[in-house]
């Protein structure tokens, strides 16, 4: 899976890059950010599901799917979203929060004071389907968030 964190106070999103299908790693520099008509998808689950997820995003019309995502509105507000009986439902965010296989680890570590990019670092070291590069998106900066070329197997702050 993944592990996708969201600090509220610095309005930061960080991801790690690891894209993994059942025992195989396929990919170490995976980018979690994804453009919508009306803003940007963060998204944790099974591949598949997520490219259902952004190709029917508009329509908001989906199959049976379970992923779970951040959305980041162009208006710049923040939700947690996730689909259910076919439909995208979404709620604001106020608090930390993250999702995806390391969800626990990383809200645990901001709990206890660390940044969204330390979380998902500690969530690296603990959850198996999480790790490679972990990437910061700045909530003031999402013009860059697309742009930014990955290295693999470095730590990367997106602008």
């Amino acid at each position: 899976m993944t592990t996708i964190a969201y600090h509220h106070d610095s309005k930061t999103i960080c991801t790690d890059s690891l894209t993994s299908t059942s025992q195989t790693i396929v990919s170490w520099s995976t980018r979690k950010c994804q453009r919508v008509e009306d803003g940007y998808v963060f998204a944790s689950g099974n591949c598949a599901e997520i490219e259902h997820l952004i190709t029917h995003w508009q329509d908001n019309q989906f199959d049976d799917i379970a992923c779970t995502f951040f959305f980041v509105a162009d208006s710049g507000a923040v939700f947690f979203g996730e689909i259910r009986h076919g439909r995208r439902f979404v709620e604001p965010l106020s608090l930390n929060w993250a999702i995806g296989s390391g969800a626990n680890w990383a809200i645990a570590a901001m709990d206890f004071g660390r940044t969204a990019f330390e979380a998902v670092e500690y969530a690296c070291l603990r959850d198996k389907s999480s790790g490679g590069t972990v990437m910061t998106y700045r909530h003031n900066e999402r013009a860059l968030w697309l742009r930014t070329p990955i290295k693999a197997n470095s730590s990367v702050r997106v602008n």
